[in-house]
Formats: C-alpha cells, sequence, structure tokens
C-alpha cells in the first residue's frame, strides 16, 4: 500500500511532506521487519484499527468544540483589542508620528564594493585634477624654475606618480582592477 501511494505520488509529480515521507519509510522499515518474523502478517490488519482510532480521537465533536472555542477566544480578543489599535494607529498616521521601517538583507557586500568604487574614483579625480594642474603650471613656466622648469608643477607631478603608484597598489593587493 505504501509501495503504491509512494508510486502514484511520482506518477502525477505530487509532492509528499519530508515528516510524512519519514513516517512511511519508517512503516515500511517494520513491515518488512515483521515480515521476516512472520511471512504471513499484514500490517495493513494491524494498522487500520489504531488509524481509524487516532482519526476518531482527532475528529471527536467534543475535542473539535474544544479546538473552536480556544481559536474562538483567541480570534474574539484580537476583535476586542483591533478597534483601539486601528484608533492608535491612525492618529499616529494623522500626527506625521507613524514609521514604517524594513531591512533588505544581503546589502553588505553590494555597499562594500562601492565603497570601495567611489573611493576609488575620488582618488582617480583627484589624480587627474593633480596632473592637469601640474601640467598648466609648467606651461606657464611660473617660477621657481630648476632646470626651467617650474619647482610647484614638478612637485605636483611628483606628488601624482606617487598616488598613482598607490591606487596600482591598491588595486593589485585587492586582486580586482
Amino acid at each position: 500500500v505504501l509501495r503504491q501511494l509512494l508510486e502514484i505520488s511520482a506518477r502525477h509529480q505530487l509532492s509528499i511532506p519530508a515528516d510524512f515521507f519519514l513516517t512511511i519509510k519508517a512503516l515500511a522499515n517494520v513491515e518488512g521487519l515483521c515480515r521476516n518474523l512472520d511471512p504471513d502478517f499484514e500490517i495493513a490488519a494491524h494498522a487500520v484499527p489504531f488509524l481509524e482510532r487516532l482519526q476518531w480521537e482527532r475528529y471527536y465533536p467534543r475535542r473539535l468544540a474544544q479546538d473552536l472555542a480556544t481559536s474562538g477566544g483567541a480570534f474574539l480578543g484580537v476583535l476586542r483589542d483591533l478597534p483601539g489599535e486601528l484608533r492608535t494607529a491612525i492618529r499616529q498616521v494623522r500626527t506625521g508620528r507613524a514609521k514604517m521601517g524594513f531591512e533588505v538583507g544581503g546589502l553588505d557586500p553590494v555597499l562594500s564594493t562601492l565603497d570601495r568604487v567611489s573611493n576609488r574614483l575620488a582618488f582617480a579625480i583627484v589624480l587627474a585634477s593633480l596632473v592637469i594642474g601640474s601640467s598648466l603650471i609648467v606651461l606657464a613656466g611660473l617660477p621657481p624654475l630648476w632646470h626651467r622648469i617650474p619647482l610647484v608643477g614638478l612637485g605636483g607631478f611628483v606628488i601624482a606618480a606617487v598616488m598613482a603608484l598607490w591606487l596600482l597598489i591598491s588595486i593589485l593587493k585587492h586582486g580586482r582592477m
């Protein structure tokens, strides 16, 4: 019977909950063990009365009434509290004190990457500005000069070279371009 149930569920592509599947597997093991001990053993003959009693206990009218009373009591409590909760929520919305919060998970790696990219971009912009500014100073020939090269422009190129080297090392160290 259990094997047929599994075959039917597989044929019709039905999913079986894990706990139900484990129960079927355990029953199949018990049936196999019992058949080894007694080849004429039929598990259905012994299981059906137990299952009928279990079903009767689960759906016994008094039990259903108790479950309904418990659930109904909880539901009535929610209904009793609902007007006050709604009044509080509406008051908060009207006064502008209503707050809504949500959290999106998994953004830390993205934010870290975005932070690193923006830092490198800002660094590269400063580096480019330094190179352009130094080039303009060299072209203008502003004193003080050293071998006809303005010292301020030369200093800018040296600083730009150090910054470029630092940026390159940072990129190579993290293994990404």
